[in-house]
């Protein structure tokens, strides 16, 4: 299957846009911090640990397949894609996938394009820590995280990790399972 009709068969409706996933599938999305506290970013090793781990285990949770499909974004003002930021492209190497205008209403003098790349990884540690780092520090934004089929969805960000369940009570499970990673906010953020 390939990867228009992946998405447009598992998430009809919906952009492929990290930000925009937890509204789109609200019945299927939980938010989980990355770290004890709900602290935002990692100042040590022993953080990136924690952070890393957590990670990990909810693509463990998640029976995350032995291969990853991992979009990728570069935003720009001009419906064209320019080409991917190089640390980016050495990390997750891919192929441009497609341009999505999140606010068509937008003035055109305003308007951000999305560059979506998509390309695969291995579910190993060695492959997708550098990724996470990326994100948890914000060097990137804008990541999903895959099994090839789109089943389900992951949106790592700098401060934790939204999934988007195959189903509710696959969410539910997630929640009952790492208590203390939820938010304490009342809408889940």
């Amino acid at each position: 299957m390939d990867l228009d009709t992946a998405w447009d068969s598992n998430w009809p409706g919906a952009l492929p846009l990290g930000h925009l996933l937890r509204t789109a599938c609200p019945d299927r999305w939980v938010r989980l911090h990355s770290l004890p506290e709900s602290k935002r970013y990692a100042d040590t090793e022993e953080e990136y640990t924690i952070l890393l781990g957590r990670q990990h285990a909810l693509l463990a949770d998640l029976y995350a397949p032995p291969e990853l499909r991992v979009i990728t974004c570069e935003w720009s003002d001009d419906p064209s894609p320019h080409g991917r930021q190089a640390d980016l492209e050495h990390v997750v190497p891919g192929d441009y996938w497609r341009t999505v205008l999140e606010d068509e209403t937008e003035e055109p003098e305003f308007r951000i394009y999305t560059h979506l790349y998509a390309g695969l990884l291995p579910n190993l540690t060695t492959a997708l820590n550098p990724l996470l780092c990326m994100v948890a520090d914000f060097d990137t934004a804008g990541v999903i995280v895959a099994p090839a089929d789109l089943g389900w969805l992951v949106h790592p960000y700098d401060g934790g990790i939204d999934v988007i369940a195959p189903t509710q009570a696959d969410r539910d499970a997630l929640r009952e399972r790492h208590p203390d990673w939820l938010s304490q906010h009342l809408g889940g953020l």
